[in-house]
């Protein structure tokens, strides 16, 4: 008699109370694993994001840097025959910067320079590098432009001249006869999101 009570009991299943007990639990457990999820995801999204701009603005300095460190005190002449000094920076608020730099790879052979005329201009908050095919340009010669940075609230420039002094524009007087280059620049790029960066470049002057 004692067995057939046990068994019925057994056999009776949950009740309904028990039922949503049970149900509630489940939920509980579940909208927070779900958020647990949700916030692992976020986390790796945000740190993916921030990793992938600190890459990209390491490559930008380092790929203006290394245009600084091989420029070369060769003046050229833009599309309308004007001289350009060897290096360059814009004025009246002009924050473009240009100069002449060697190193420019030829895997191609081609029949040209390995010298090249690169620079630097910001347009609407985004730093674009500009080159040339040829150093002294025609009218039909075309620019090559890329966007490298973007979110830049500005770009400065500094040159030390050979009295070891800084000034904010470049050339600060041609020699007769001679465009000297400064004895080193100091850029600082504002950016958006992760405020001033600011490299100094040291150039091989023979003034």
């Amino acid at each position: 008699m004692n067995d057939l009570v046990i068994n019925n009991k057994l056999k009776r299943g949950f009740t309904l109370l028990e039922l949503l007990v049970a149900l509630s639990i489940f939920s509980i457990l579940s909208v927070m694993a779900y958020g647990g999820l949700q916030t692992v995801i976020s986390t790796k999204q945000s740190t993916q994001k921030s990793a992938d701009r600190i890459a990209e603005i390491q490559l930008v300095m380092m790929r203006m840097s290394n245009d600084l460190r091989q420029s070369l005190p060769r003046k050229i002449r833009d599309e309308y025959g004007d001289f350009l000094y060897a290096m360059q920076s814009g004025k009246d608020g002009d924050e473009t910067m240009s100069w002449t730099r060697a190193g420019y790879r030829n895997p191609a052979r081609l029949k040209r320079s390995n010298v090249q005329r690169v620079a630097y201009k910001l347009e609407k908050q985004t730093l674009i590098r500009m080159t040339w095919p040829v150093l002294d340009r025609a009218q039909d010669t075309e620019v090559m432009k890329t966007e490298v940075l973007s979110n830049i609230e500005s770009i400065n420039w500094r040159f030390l001249n050979n009295k070891s002094e800084w000034v904010s524009t470049w050339p600060e007087e041609a020699k007769a006869g001679h465009y000297p280059l400064p004895k080193a620049v100091e850029f600082t790029v504002e950016l958006k999101d992760w405020g001033k960066i600011r490299r100094l470049i040291l150039l091989a002057n023979d003034a």
